[in-house]
């Protein structure tokens, strides 16, 4: 596998993304029974299944790479610290310190949560909703991960890498029961960083096995694993979308399509997408918004504040729920583009002269 660029990984990101645009902006005002119990809010989990493949494979290759030569791993986890530093906190902390010092809503008041990455615990905690900021919970759970993981995964003994992350996605499905049945906060059950690990260790288990375990790899690559988890996943989510069976939706949901979304994620890595899929993944537009889902997903949901603020000026009236919709794509696709072209690609090229090998 090319760790460099993964066209397809791109075309994942966007639809990703894109699930999650559906979901806030949206499918709140939709009234079809069908279509407001699509669970578009995944497109969190399936960040979370990627980012397990992408980190735990990162850590894995290049922990074997380190004790194949003899060389420190506390040089390997600097290095990962450093990069993840490049990647994520400018445009991050950018846009924080930008709110505060206009004094933009809640900022002020969730700030100390916003700069430490801990606003899934406040959330966790009050069982709220915070405004424009309410997706950074997933980001403090991202970055909480990539903070513990790497001392996990290379402070263990190689052959207990398999069953640590087995036991991590155990650990976080007991997490997630004792939440919802004892605690009965959703946010505390959707939002803990715990009760994510589930997503993020089962992207960290396929890493494992497309490392270690290629008959394993070449078994489940088979097309029909995809189609039959998918084909099961959907029929319990519309079973359940019937029965609403809160504690399957809570606890399960997530589990299973998580599965899905490993399959989906094993075909794309290795660009296995063809046809009308290959074309839709490879797409130009698919692949750039990909590369720049980072920002969009960070700046969408203050878009439509922008959007509304800056429309009046420019005489533009819109009304229609899905014309609003493509606007507030557009919008948020140029504020990404803008941010990839003048921060973010500038940094990674910084960022690129830190290695994780030389």
């Amino acid at each position: 596998m090319n760790d460099k660029h993964i066209i397809q990984l791109d075309g994942i990101r966007f639809f990703a993304v894109l699930m999650v645009m559906i979901a806030h902006w949206a499918q709140w005002q939709w009234t079809n029974p069908i279509l407001i119990n699509i669970p578009f809010v995944h497109g969190v989990t399936l960040f979370f299944v990627l980012s397990g493949f992408l980190i735990t494979r990162i850590l894995l290759t290049n922990r074997d790479k380190y004790q194949s030569k003899g060389l420190s791993q506390s040089v390997l986890i600097k290095n990962f610290y450093i990069r993840r530093f490049f990647r994520i906190f400018p445009i991050y902390y950018l846009l924080i310190f930008l709110l505060f010092a206009i004094d933009y809503k809640n900022t002020r008041e969730l700030f100390p949560w916003l700069i430490t990455y801990t606003s899934n615990i406040y959330q966790s905690v009050h069982n709220t909703y915070v405004g424009d900021f309410n997706h950074f919970w997933s980001l403090a759970v991202e970055e909480q991960f990539y903070m513990f993981w790497p001392l996990v995964i290379l402070f263990i003994k190689p052959n207990k890498t398999y069953l640590t992350i087995v036991g991590t996605i155990i650990l976080a499905m007991l997490v997630r029961t004792h939440l919802y049945f004892n605690v009965g906060k959703w946010m505390a059950t959707a939002y803990f960083t715990l009760s994510c690990m589930h997503a993020l260790g089962i992207g960290a288990l396929l890493a494992y096995v497309t490392i270690y375990k290629k008959r394993i790899t070449d078994e489940i690559s088979r097309p029909i694993y995809l189609y039959t988890s998918s084909v099961i996943y959907i029929g319990l989510l519309a079973i359940n979308s019937y029965y609403n069976i809160g504690w399957y939706k809570e606890i399960f949901d997530e589990l299973l399509f998580s599965i899905v979304a490993a399959l989906i994620i094993l075909r794309a890595s290795t660009n296995g997408f063809t046809f009308a899929l290959k074309y839709l993944l490879e797409n130009k537009f698919v692949t750039y918004s990909g590369k720049i889902s980072y920002g969009l997903y960070v700046y969408h949901l203050f878009i439509p504040t922008l959007f509304y603020f800056i429309s009046p000026k420019l005489g533009i009236s819109i009304s229609n729920k899905y014309t609003a919709f493509v606007a507030f794509y557009f919008l948020t696709f140029l504020v990404a583009h803008l941010s990839w072209k003048i921060i973010e690609n500038p940094i990674n090229k910084i960022k690129e002269k830190v290695p994780y090998l030389k």
